[in-house]
């Protein structure tokens, strides 16, 4: 029992760790929008996974068909973002045909298996209350690849940002930076996801950067970490004690942070 608990709470932090190293870019480079509607991309992947596994009898971890999708999305998005559309419009697109995707393949795997939709829920809304050594693997192996990789380009990116004109004079691959940051977003994410739900993911990977830049001018990668952890931690901590799921837990704590920011910012 102390192991589950220790693998389970394990798995709490390094989830965190996971949301800090992503929060601070997405708020410096202005991409919360994008990387909070791509989630749309994660919940349609997802549901595709679980129709091609239970209704076409493949064997494939719905995680990587998830992943794998919302990549694919990023990439659309991004390279539409390089030819010149807007943001808004690049968004739009790569969202309806990730609905489209969940709209179709819920009603046809629904029609097909009983279990399909249950199956769907649980991406939804977390299956983290027992956390497994497979949980614990997949947010592992993608902190090793996002973080390092995070910190190395999140300069360039906070540049590109706010001088697009300026980077491209430097001689900034802009495409090759917006590809790699939206895949690591889209990778983390998914991966998130899959143990904490799409809602909770949601809920919580702007708000540790959004907590840095409020109390560090320049942005505090650290607070962003310790927030992010504390925020989890805290989350299925509270989520025990009142027999809910952990993502219920981390999503009230996460609505409660953000209350606190806005009556900070009346009274300061």
């Amino acid at each position: 029992m102390l192991d589950v608990i220790l693998l389970t709470y394990g798995l709490a932090a390094l989830s965190g760790i996971l949301i800090g190293s992503i929060s601070m870019p997405m708020i410096t480079s202005r991409s919360v929008m994008f990387a909070l509607t791509m989630l749309h991309s994660i919940l349609g992947g997802a549901i595709l996974g679980i129709y091609l596994n239970i209704v076409m009898g493949m064997n494939i971890p719905v995680p990587i068909i998830a992943t794998l999708t919302a990549i694919g999305l990023s990439i659309l998005a991004a390279e539409l973002i390089e030819r010149g559309f807007a943001e808004d419009v690049a968004i739009a697109l790569s969202v309806s045909i990730a609905t489209t995707i969940t709209i179709v393949f819920s009603f046809l795997a629904a029609y097909l298996s009983s279990t399909a939709i249950a199956e769907a829920w649980l991406y939804i809304t977390g299956t983290s209350a027992i956390a497994t050594i497979d949980d614990f693997s997949r947010i592992l192996t993608a902190s090793i690849i996002v973080i390092p990789l995070i910190h190395i380009i999140s300069k360039e990116l906070k540049y590109i940002a706010f001088d697009e004109d300026g980077a491209k004079a430097l001689g900034l691959s802009i495409r090759f930076y917006r590809y790699l940051f939206y895949s690591l977003i889209a990778l983390a994410a998914s991966i998130l996801s899959s143990t904490i739900g799409v809602l909770v993911t949601h809920v919580i990977m702007a708000v540790p950067g959004a907590v840095a830049l409020r109390f560090s001018k320049r942005g505090s990668s650290s607070i962003s970490y310790l927030t992010a952890i504390g925020l989890m931690i805290a989350g299925y901590l509270f989520a025990r004690m009142i027999n809910i799921p952990p993502s219920g837990g981390v999503g009230i704590f996460s609505a409660l942070l953000i209350l606190l920011m806005i009556v900070w910012r009346k009274h300061a």
